[in-house]
Formats: C-alpha cells, structure tokens, sequence
C-alpha cells in the first residue's frame, strides 16, 4: 500500500487520527480489565484448531483456482484476459477497449479504499495477488504463448524478480498499489505496460527483453532501470513519471521515445540506443540529463520545461518548478487526462504540497525545491523521503548532454525555457535555465533553433530594454568540447535575450537553417540550409561569455572549407588572444576588450588566479580587476629565476602584438600596411612643409651655378626612400648638404616679383676675390649666413634661407622615425607574406 505526502490539513488530520485511536485503545483495555474484576470464572471453552478453516475460506480457494484455472487456458489458448469488469477470455487486441470502458484504470477515485477492503478476490473481481503472473508461467501451455492480462489490480504490486519467459508478458490498463519488481526478468517476447498506472516504483534491473518495451500513456511515480537490454525499441510516448526515470546502462537496439512525456527528471546514463532518443515535446519539472551514451540519434523539438511557481513575494518566497504544458493548454492532450484523473490528481497534489508547503523553512543555500542537483542524483542515490529532508534543491533547471556520441543527426528546436507563467517576465529570484552540450560528438548534423517560432514577452524583449540584461542571464546555452559534422543553427536570434558559453568547438560545416527540423528514423534531416553570413555569424559570437578565443576558429575553419573568406573571425578570434595578454599587464584595458562580455553571468568554472593577481579572479572572466593605481604597468610580470626575462619577453611580443593588430589586423589585412604608408608619408610631408617651413634642400656635392639656387623638392619619392631606406631611389636624398625654408612668412612659399634684380644686385654687393679660392663643390656646405637667397623650385622662384643646427637636428630626428616606421611597416609586410604562428 502506498503512502502520500501532505500539507498541514493532512498532519492535522492525522494527529487526531492518532489521538482518537489512542483514546479508542484506552478505553478497550479499561473495559477488558474491569469486565474481568467483576465477571465470575466461565468454564472455559473447548480450544479449537488456530488454523481451522471455514466454509467461506474454502470457497475463496476454489474461486481463486477457478479464476487462475480460466487465465491459464485463455492464454494457452493464444487469447488474452480482460479482467474488468470481471475476468473474461477475449481474442487479442480485443481487449483494451472493453477494459476502457469499464474504467482502467482511471474511473476509480480511491485505490486506496479498494485495496483495503481485504485480500479476498471475491470482493473486487479484478484482483490479483504479487505472485500471479509467476504462477500462470508455470503452466506449460502459458509459458508457450505468453500472458497477456488487460485492466488488472495488483493492490500489492509485482513480483516479477527471476522470472524467465520464453513469450510476451503484456499487463496492459492495469493498476498498481505497489512496487513492481523485475530485477533478472528474461523475455523472449516484448513486455507491455500501455496505460497502467504505478502508484510506486517500476525497477527493471539486469533484465533481458529480446522484443520491445511499450509503456505508453502510463503514469509511474518513478522508473529505475540499470543493466537492462532491450532487442527491440522502448515506446513511452505521451506518459507521466511524477519523480525520476533513471536509466543506467540500458541497451536498446532501436528506439528510446518519450516525445509528449512528462518527468521530474530524466537521466540517461552510461546507455546505448541504436535508434533515435526521442524528446519530442516532452516536459521535465527539473532537469534532463543524458551523460556518458552512445546514440544513434536525437530529436528534441519543443523540449523543455514548464513554469516558476512563487509561493510569497520578495526574497522569502518559496519558489518550485512546476509542469505547464503537461498539465493545461489546448488541445488537451493525454498527460493533461491522466494529471486530471482522480486518484493521480490526489497524488500529484500531495507531492507539490509536501514540496512547496511554506510552512517549511527554505533549506540551506538557493535554489529550487524538488529539483536535485548533479551530486545528489544518479544510479547510486538513495531513495527519499517525504518531509523537510526530502526536499533536495538544485539552483538551475539543466538540459544536459554530457561526454556522449550521436552517431546521426542531433536537433534540438524550439526549447522551452523555464517561464514565469502567464507570460510575463521573469522577477529577481527566478532560476536560470542551462542548455549544456558538453563533450558531446555528433558524427552528422547538429541542428539547434532555441526559440524556433515561439511568441512571448520574453523572446519579443530585445537589448534596449532595461531587463534585457537581466533576463539574457537566465537563459544559458554552454558547449564545451562540442564537435559535429555540420552546425546548423538559426544565427538570426543573436539579438534574443541569452547568452552563451563557447569553448572548445569543432564543426567540418556550418549552415543557417530556418526554424525547425525533423528526424527520420535516425536519418538526414530534412531542411533548406543555407551558407550563413560571416556577420551574422560575428553577432552571435558576440554573446559568448567564455574566456576563449577558440569559437572563431572553429567557425573560421568551416567557412573556408566552404571557400567563404573567413578573415573577419580570424582576426576577431586573434584581437580576443591580444586582449587577454593585454590585459595582464595594462588592467584598465579590460574596459575596451571585446572579449569581456557585457553580462556579468556566473559563465563557467573558475579560471586559476594568474601571476598578475595576488586575489582569485572573477568567475568566467579575463584577466585582472582592480583600479590604475592598485596595480603597476607590470602587474604581469611572474616571479621566480628567470621570470623577470621571460616576463619582458613577454611584454615585447604583447606590444609587437598590439602594434601588428593596429597596423594590418595581425597581419592578416596587409593592404592596410599601404593605407598606414600613404597617411604616414602624407603626415611627414605636412610635418616637414608646414610644421618645419622647408620647402626643399641641396644635395652634398651640388655645383654653384649662376642665378636662383636650385633646390630639391621635398616630394613623395624624398619621404618614400627614408620609409623605405634599402629602395635607394635616388642617392641624393640620403646625401644632403643642407635644407631650406621659406625667408618670409612660414609656409607662405610664395614667388617674389623682381627677383632676378635683387639677385643680381646682392651678387654685385659680393666680392669676388673672396671665393677666388674656394672650392665650388664645398660652396653649399659651408656654415648658414641666414640671409635670405633667391632659389628655384619646381619653375618657382622662391625667396628662402637656410635652416639652422636646431632645425637640421629636427629635421633629421624626423626622418630617422619616419625610417624606423618604415622597418616596422616592413616587417608587417613580410609578417603577413609568412605568416608566423601565434598563440
């Protein structure tokens, strides 16, 4: 008999159950002991046998015999046994719908009170006892056909432990008060359960089913399968597993489907399904866990979870995930009969009240009630009891598929994500709901649509929002060490309120795919994919909250293996490598690094604390926190021998790093190099023109001549051959002998009327004895007299002088950095031709 939990009412009532039965025995014993004080000694009388039998108990026997004797030639007979409204002998598949209309098992509103009114079957014709299916299997004519019994009541469970039948065993529509035990069964047929309802435990352990499984439409409060195989497929389409179904090293040859089923929590452990695991709109209360398997296929379209129950408001309430789909919405589908069925209603309530009753003090630390976490649930977890103690909490709804091969086409769309009811948003205290893919192989296509087409407050909230940030958070996609064949994925949700946890990512091909998918059979997936575009692709890595750089490469990959020009990842995925080394040295740099996400969401284990940070750092964070003046300019520098070279080192490389991101997108954009050289020609120009005044210069060994002096002209080939020194254009411009400005107005450059009149008057104010013996080639290097000369400039005359030692040295410290800016534009170059690996 089965036990229910239940709220204050119900420990009300029992407490004064307990005091009345206690008054009741009270008043017993005060009777018995005076009636024996004041009565007289009878003569005793004769003793009868303790286990006389009595006319009716045999005629129970006979009954019973009777009834086994009818079961056993039916099933001999090939036929099957309906058991409501009274055992009858009806031809296969005939069955069930007689059973259904005598209402199994559904119309009873109380088992408890039917299976109290005693052991005799006369009382409820429908009654077999724990033993029975063992004792039809050891008549040889059953044993040969197989037993198949419709619309039983087992008021003290199953027994089927041992049990070894070389046929079918199928209990379809029948009702179970206990726990049915088949640990070691062996079948040689299939093991039918459809639409049976188990108000306790169904453990399958070490057992061998060479046919299918088939449990569809039931209602079981929990499932323990471990060590079982299964020659054929698991059908448990469209049924209900109030708490959990655990299946631990199961083997099925074909399919594991539980599409349109409601569970607590589902875990699948360590198992191998040769067909497809089908989610198919399914609904679990706290999490889905499949860890350690090997499947052929799976299909999740509209899989998830229900809604957040608050009982109270503020940061005392009481919050429990409940069901939504499973039990309310239209059409009304067979869950949301067997929730409003009578008897499961009762027991459904009973578990929500013992769950969330807010008399209950909230247990240590946050988190949800009824929801265990990942250490408490699994194979070896013990079985809990009601009260305080048996409220486990988990602080996340979980979709998880851990460390396991999908040998096929993996697709999940549509996810349900854990909704606050009546589409609102989600308040302050509402769990987050993790979709985890982590270490999990997919051999063909992965095909993810989170939100698929669904409408609702929250996939219609988009960033300007004022909760965008908040809400994002609690909607978590992680893959960790996720590798598929393709990715296909629905890029255009960028903008939907999530966030997610890349790392560790492979894919041969990437594909954008309109909502939806579908799984045939294990098969291909039926879509009109489409090459997604590389910025549409940057957009949804940019809600990745992960510390890696690793999701643009693996993206980067699949691209060029489509000859798509990927140089946009793998220069975001390179900035992101840059900003992690930047960091550790210039702390305040994390403000500008795009690596750092926007969303402060707890975003996955925490990095070790690097040399830079004596304090841990943040969780799922980058590099160092604290303010400018906390940390010094080295804050990245290791100790130890040798540390202090390998830290320069280090420095060096982050700053060339830095410099070859700015000058050509680390090389992988060398046309930017030209860009940088035109403007870095055109600034010296300005430089040397306007902020110095020279207007041209006269190379070494120039020759007197008469007339205007005649100047070299400060143009792009003068500035291209001090960028680039080794090109040696022309030898005078690395050889000259002196510079010259302007004589009026800086910059004013401008041609002087009567020039050649004032040139001649200045040469006859000269003395010509003067330079008798001077040497013409030495004549232009001689010390500046800074009296403006007449000079010739590109068919200008121009009135000019020479500059000064402080000019020159200037003048020359400008074209050694603009020489230095060439070598580095240089090196960028060659960088870019051989490209060098980095880090």
């Amino acid at each position: 008999m089965r036990r229910r939990g239940y709220g204050s009412g119900g420990r009300l009532a029992v407490a004064l159950m307990t005091v009345g039965w206690m008054a009741a025995g009270s008043m017993v014993a005060a009777s018995v002991s005076a009636a024996s004080v004041s009565a007289a000694p009878a003569p005793a009388a004769p003793e009868q046998p303790a286990a006389m039998a009595t006319p009716q108990d045999g005629d129970a026997e006979r009954s019973v015999k009777a009834k086994f004797a009818m079961m056993a030639a039916c099933l001999a007979a090939g036929d099957e046994v309906v058991m409501a409204p009274a055992p009858t002998c009806v031809p296969q598949r005939t069955g069930a719908a007689i059973a259904e209309k005598a209402g199994m098992p559904l119309g009873e509103r109380d088992w408890d009170k039917i299976c109290a009114t005693g052991h005799d079957a006369d009382a409820d014709p429908r009654r077999l006892g724990r033993d029975a299916v063992k004792r039809l299997a050891r008549d040889v004519g059953t044993r040969s056909s197989g037993i198949r019994i419709v619309g039983a009541l087992f008021c003290d469970g199953l027994d089927l432990a041992d049990l070894d039948l070389p046929a079918t065993l199928m209990l379809d529509r029948s009702v179970f008060e206990g726990p049915v035990d088949a640990r070691n069964l062996r079948l040689a047929g299939d093991l039918g359960l459809e639409h049976v309802v188990v108000f306790d435990t169904v453990r399958l352990a070490h057992a061998r089913i060479e046919g299918s499984v088939r449990a569809g439409g039931s209602f079981v409060r929990r499932l323990r399968v471990h060590d079982t195989q299964v020659a054929g497929s698991w059908q448990q389409k469209a049924a209900v597993v109030l708490l959990d179904a655990d299946l631990v090293r199961l083997a099925v040859a074909g399919d594991l489907s539980l599409a349109h089923s409601a569970f607590t929590r589902l875990s699948v452990q360590a198992s191998r399904i040769d067909g497809t695991l089908s989610l198919d709109d399914s609904e679990a209360r706290c999490a889905y866990r499949v860890d350690g398997s090997t499947i052929g296929a799976v299909s999740a379209r509209n899989a998830g979870f229900g809604r957040i129950v608050a009982v109270g408001v503020g940061a005392g309430a009481v919050r429990y995930a409940w069901w939504r789909r499973a039990v309310a919405g239209r059409p009304t589908s067979h869950t949301q009969t067997l929730f409003r069925s009578a008897d499961i209603a009762a027991e459904v309530e009973a578990e929500r009240r013992r769950i969330a009753h807010p008399e209950w003090p909230p247990e240590t630390g946050t988190g949800l009630r009824g929801c265990p976490g990942g250490e408490e649930a699994g194979d070896i977890a013990p079985e809990r009891s009601g009260g305080m103690a048996g409220i486990p909490m988990s602080p996340h709804l979980a979709f998880s598929v851990l460390d396991s091969e999908v040998r096929s086409a993996f697709c999940l769309a549509g996810f349900a994500w854990a909704s606050a009811g009546h589409d609102e948003l989600p308040e302050p205290g509402h769990p987050a709901t993790v979709l985890a893919l982590d270490g999990t192989r997919v051999g063909g296509d992965l095909v993810i649509d989170l939100w698929g087409g669904r409408q609702s407050a929250v996939a219609a909230l988009r960033a300007p929002h004022p909760e965008f940030a908040r809400v994002a958070a609690l909607h978590r996609l992680e893959a960790v060490g996720l590798t598929a064949g393709a990715a296909i994925y629905n890029f255009a949700d960028h903008d939907k309120p999530y966030v997610t946890y890349l790392e560790g990512l492979r894919f041969a091909r990437v594909h954008q795919a309109p909502p939806g998918c579908g799984v045939d059979h294990g098969g291909r997936i039926g879509r009109a994919a489409t090459q997604p575009r590389v910025e549409a692709v940057l957009n949804w890595l940019g809600k990745n909250t992960a510390p890696s750089a690793q999701p643009f490469l693996a993206f980067a990959e699949a691209f060029e293996a489509a000859g798509v020009d990927a140089a946009a990842l793998h220069i975001r995925r390179r900035t992101l490598a840059l900003c992690e080394r930047v960091v550790r040295w210039v702390p305040p740099a994390t403000a500008y690094c795009p690596s750092l996400p926007a969303l402060a969401v707890p975003a996955g284990p925490a990095r070790p604390a690097g040399p830079a940070v004596a304090a841990a750092e943040p969780t799922g964070w980058i590099g160092a926190t604290g303010s400018v003046g906390a940390l010094p300019l080295v804050a990245g520098l290791p100790s130890g021998s040798g540390s202090e070279a390998t830290g320069l080192s280090d420095l060096v490389g982050t700053g060339f790093g830095v410099m070859l991101w700015g000058l050509a997108d680390h090389g992988l954009r060398p046309s930017k190099v030209v860009w940088w050289a035109l403007g870095t020609l055109a600034g010296f120009w300005l430089l040397l023109r306007f902020g110095f005044g020279v207007v041209g210069f006269v190379p070494a060994g120039a020759r007197d001549r008469e007339g205007p002096l005649g100047l070299r002209p400060l143009g792009p080939l003068f500035l291209l051959d001090h960028l680039i020194p080794f090109l040696r254009i022309r030898d005078e411009h690395h050889a000259i002998a002196r510079f010259y400005r302007t004589a009026g107005p800086a910059g004013s450059g401008s041609a002087i009327p009567g020039a050649a009149a004032t040139a001649t008057a200045a040469s006859q104010d000269q003395d010509p004895a003067q330079h008798a013996d001077r040497d013409p080639a030495q004549d232009l290097t001689r010390a500046p007299s800074g009296r403006p000369e007449q000079a010739r400039l590109r068919r200008r005359t121009l009135l000019v002088r020479p500059v000064d030692d402080a000019e020159r040295a200037r003048i020359d410290h400008a074209l050694a950095l603009l020489r230095v800016i060439g070598i580095v534009l240089t090196i960028v170059v060659v960088l870019a031709v051989i490209p060098v690996p980095t880090r």
